[in-house]
Parts: structure tokens; C-alpha cells; sequence
């Protein structure tokens, strides 16, 4: 019973270690490195010029760089860390409650996810979300459940969108921040914070909308997620200007997502 106790004592010191806390900081700047070249993708898209602007093509691009095969082993590595940090967290939260470990948990999915996507690029195992997309909501709009489920999701994600936005417009992303240096940091990190958590809200209201709208028409072919959504917005009036706001947008939250690795409060 000892041995055992002494094993959860140890875990739960290594889960708050100042050392882990570090490296898993990682995980934000993969994820800014992926929102910036998403961001440099969409410009494309406006453009007509090739690339899909999704976390697959971003990484895809970034695959094809010079040295790219070293910097998708290394966003994978901080994304798979900073999930287990999250993981940690949530498995022995400290003084917080409920809500603190359901956050952790869905936040460790989703770096789950992002690096298991990097580390499938790495292996040379990968294909275009688009065409992923677009299979799943085939398959899913052939049955009522499926659509059901299908207009569900986007409903969701549309939700998520708009919570992006209000984290914007309101600030509430410094809550997870430590206070910064200087007034001109302040600014820095207030300014491309709000401009980044706008523009990824409104991005992936498009893609639930866009679900919505391709599981009405019963067309799978529009369910095509971040890409479909952005060539979507390109194709509507005055479509070229929002995409090129969205694309600048995504890139300010990348730049966001970097100064998070640096002040984030990780608890």
C-alpha cells in the first residue's frame, strides 16, 4: 500500500515539475508554427494558387522545406508533450475542481491530435483532410442518424467558433496569461490575441456552417473542413477581402500562440 501511495506521490510531483511544465510548452509554438503557415495557405486560396489551407496542408508544406522533416518531428514531439502534460493535470488537478480536469482532458485531445497528425506527415503516412472530410459526411449523410449527426456537429463547432470570438472581443485569453514585462509586450500580446482568437472563431463557424449547408443539400463534396470553408468565403461578394482578413487573422494567432508558450500560467 506504500509502494503504492509513494508512486501516486511521485507522479503527482513530476505532473506540476517546473522541468515538465517547460517542455511542454512546446506544444503552443507547434501550434503557432501550424497557424501561421494555415494562415500563409489561405492567402493562397484567396489567390487560387494552389495548397490547402488545413492543418494537413499545413503541414504538408511545411514537410516540403528545407529541413522540414526535422521541424515536423520537433512540432510533434511538443504537441504529444504538451498532451501529456494536460493529461497530467487532469489526472491530479491540485486544489481545482471538476471543470479545471474536463478542460485538461479535452485540451490533451486536442494536441493529441494535432501531433499524431504531424507524426503521421513524418512517417510519410498522410492524406488531405479535405478528402477525409469529404468521405466521412458521404458515409454519414447516406443515413438519417448520420445527417442528424452531421448538422449536430456543426452546430457545435459553430459554438466553438463563437466562444473563439468572444475570447477575443473580451479579453478573457489574459486569464490564462502571466502579467507581462513591459506596456509594449502588454500591447503586443493583447493585439494579436484578439485579432487571432476573431479570426479562428469566425473560421470555424464557416466550417460548421458549411457542414450544416452540405448536409441540407446532401452534397459531401462542400463538407470539406477548413479549406472547403475558406474557398467558400473566397467565392461569396467581397469574399476575397474577408479571406485575405481570416488569413491575416490565423496568423496573428499564431504569432499569439507563441507569446502564449512564453507567458502562459500552465496551471
Amino acid at each position: 500500500m506504500g509502494t503504492t501511495e509513494e508512486a501516486v506521490d511521485g507522479a503527482r510531483q513530476a505532473a506540476h515539475s517546473q522541468r515538465f511544465e517547460r517542455v511542454a510548452r512546446a506544444g503552443y509554438a507547434a501550434n503557432g508554427v501550424l497557424h501561421l503557415t494555415m494562415g500563409f495557405l489561405a492567402i493562397n486560396v484567396g489567390r487560387a494558387s494552389g495548397g490547402e489551407a488545413s492543418q494537413s496542408g499545413a503541414i504538408s508544406t511545411l514537410a516540403k522545406q528545407p529541413g522540414g522533416g526535422v521541424l515536423i518531428w520537433i512540432c510533434a514531439l511538443g504537441c504529444l508533450l504538451l498532451g501529456l502534460w494536460c493529461v497530467a493535470q487532469a489526472l491530479f488537478p491540485g486544489e481545482d475542481g471538476a471543470f479545471y480536469r474536463i478542460k485538461q482532458a479535452g485540451t490533451a485531445v486536442v494536441f493529441g491530435v494535432i501531433g499524431s497528425t504531424f507524426i503521421r506527415y513524418a512517417v510519410g503516412s498522410s492524406h488531405g483532410s479535405s478528402k477525409q472530410s469529404s468521405t466521412v459526411s458521404s458515409t454519414l449523410m447516406s443515413s438519417g442518424p448520420g445527417s442528424v449527426a452531421l448538422v449536430l456537429a456543426g452546430l457545435v463547432v459553430i459554438g466553438i467558433g463563437g466562444y473563439f470570438v468572444y475570447r477575443g472581443v473580451s479579453r478573457s485569453f489574459q486569464k490564462v496569461l502571466r502579467p507581462q514585462e513591459n506596456q509594449g509586450m502588454r500591447w503586443l500580446v493583447n493585439g494579436f490575441g484578439t485579432v487571432g482568437y476573431i479570426a479562428k472563431g469566425l473560421v470555424l463557424a464557416a466550417v460548421g456552417l458549411l457542414f450544416i449547408v452540405a448536409t441540407v443539400q446532401h452534397d459531401p463534396q462542400d463538407a470539406t473542413g477548413v479549406d472547403g470553408a475558406l474557398k467558400a468565403v473566397r467565392d461569396q461578394p467581397a469574399g476575397p477581402a474577408a479571406l485575405t482578413a481570416m488569413a491575416v487573422g490565423l496568423m496573428a494567432y499564431g504569432i499569439f500562440l507563441f507569446l502564449r508558450a512564453r507567458y502562459d500560467q500552465m496551471d
